[in-house]
């Protein structure tokens, strides 16, 4: 890995990086947490006052949060088996 990544790869690669590590926390959490701690996750996310904190500032992190949000009610909502 002595290749040299460019800027904008960099960043790409952490991001796909942050993805799988989410991902890998997801799945534990499926696997150990009640319902009620995934609801309480989500439901904390969504508590944050995007008008007053200072994370809501940043476009970037304000996104992050409302995408973290639909991945947690995504990946553990009921899905309908399609077998």
């Amino acid at each position: 890995m002595s290749e040299q990544l460019s800027a904008d790869r960099e960043l790409v690669s952490d991001v796909v990086a942050c993805q799988l590590v989410i991902k890998q926390i997801l799945d534990v959490i499926d696997v150990i947490a009640p319902v009620e701690v995934r609801e309480k996750m989500a439901n904390q996310l969504k508590m944050i006052d995007f008008a007053t904190h200072p994370a809501a500032a940043d476009p970037v992190t304000r996104r992050a949060i409302q995408k973290a949000i639909a991945l947690i009610e995504l990946k553990f909502t009921p899905q309908k088996d399609a077998h």
